[in-house]
């Protein structure tokens, strides 16, 4: 407004006319020059986040034709695709802001690779095989931790030594923490770095992973399964041996509540026994609890079993077939697993008579030594 009446002010001298006229045309080229600034920012943002894929999965043979291949997100299962898979190919394309670890899945196969920008190859093979994309950075990388995982995981699943447990401890685990610790150091804020602090925090020397979790980047520590271990690692230090142990109540089956302080701290030392009717490995152990309590259950020792992940009904059936005579701890389903920071069973803590955790993660031949040593030393 003011400069409209500031040219007609000056509307009858031609030298101010022509001075306003010329830098009136100069405001507008540089409004101009802003705008298309703006706009080509703008452009190039929206480049930088929407990152195009184009995914080609190809199935073992034609029998998967007419099938429904499905891309979702590994950590949250949050679907992205379903694409009806055609002369034994899927084909999945779309953009994507940031990388993020991806399953395919159809009835009978299912492949793992890193959704990122780019054209990504996945050979589908049958549930059991491992299928991995490749032709990006990201997903080569992925296929390089695969496959040293399990050449890992291989090495000690097949030794034939004399001492595994000693191999195991001072050889095998230093070597998997340096191998997958380096791979998770040049990937810590990308799903590759993800799946390597899963691996470490499963098999990893314990003195070192929170030094790998103090590198993790945001798009680590964001995930899922990531978040959940923080807190597991949380538990361990406020359960760890030497510590009064924790207490939990579980609402029973029948509507009665029971506390794990019923049974701890009463003067006992008690072997707890975390496991479940479904795992294996709980059920091929319990003979071997039976032994321990049959030899050593009196006054000053007992065994508890607490039966978690699973259903009332399931751990009843399982203690009549296996012959638990112990006391047991039903329908605790992730309760105590939660407060003790457990990841997987068959899991054994030995509480002392007063409470105190003195040993945790008690396996194989350790149980009987430790219980002996317990026995011997009252």
């Amino acid at each position: 407004m003011l400069k409209e009446k500031t040219n007609l002010k000056y509307l009858k001298n031609g030298k101010y006319r022509i001075t306003r006229i010329y830098y009136a045309y100069n405001h507008q080229i540089i409004i101009m020059a802003r705008l298309y600034l703006i706009i080509i920012t703008t452009f190039f943002s929206i480049s930088s986040i929407a990152q195009s894929y184009r995914v080609t999965a190809t199935f073992p043979d034609f029998s998967f034709n007419g099938q429904v291949a499905v891309l979702s997100t590994s950590y949250d299962g949050n679907v992205l695709e379903n694409v009806v898979i055609k002369e034994n190919k899927a084909f999945f394309t779309g953009q994507i802001k940031e990388p993020v670890l991806c399953m395919i899945q159809s009835d009978r196969a299912r492949g793992q690779l890193i959704l990122e920008k780019g054209d990504i190859s996945i050979e589908m093979k049958l549930s059991g095989g491992v299928s991995v994309g490749s032709g990006t950075p990201l997903n080569d990388a992925l296929g390089g931790l695969i496959s040293k995982y399990n050449e890992l995981m291989d090495d000690i699943m097949n030794y034939k030594g004399e001492d595994k447990e000693e191999y195991y401890k001072n050889v095998w685990t230093p070597n998997f923490t340096k191998e997958i610790g380096d791979i998770f150091k040049a990937n810590n804020n990308n799903d590759i770095g993800t799946m390597a602090l899963m691996y470490l925090s499963n098999y990893g020397q314990e003195e070192t992973i929170d030094d790998f979790f103090a590198q993790a980047g945001e798009v680590v520590t964001s995930r899922g399964p990531i978040q959940k271990i923080i807190k597991q690692r949380l538990a361990l230090k406020q359960t760890a041996e030497g510590l009064m142990f924790t207490d939990f109540t579980i609402e029973g089956s029948d509507g009665q509540s029971v506390s794990f302080s019923e049974y701890v701290g009463k003067g006992k030392y008690v072997l707890v026994d975390f496991w479940a009717g479904w795992c294996g490995p709980c059920k091929r152990e319990i003979p071997n609890i039976r032994e321990i309590y049959d030899k050593y259950n009196g006054e000053d020792f007992t065994v508890l079993g607490v039966a978690v992940w699973e259903k009332p009904e399931d751990t009843k059936k399982a203690i009549k077939e296996l012959g638990v005579i112990w006391p047991c701890i039903i329908n605790a389903q992730s309760i105590p697993t939660d407060v003790y920071g457990i990841m997987g069973i068959p899991y054994r803590i030995l509480f002392g008579p007063d409470g105190t955790i003195l040993a945790r993660g008690l396996r194989g031949d350790t149980i009987k030594e430790t219980i002996i040593q317990v026995i011997n030393s009252l």
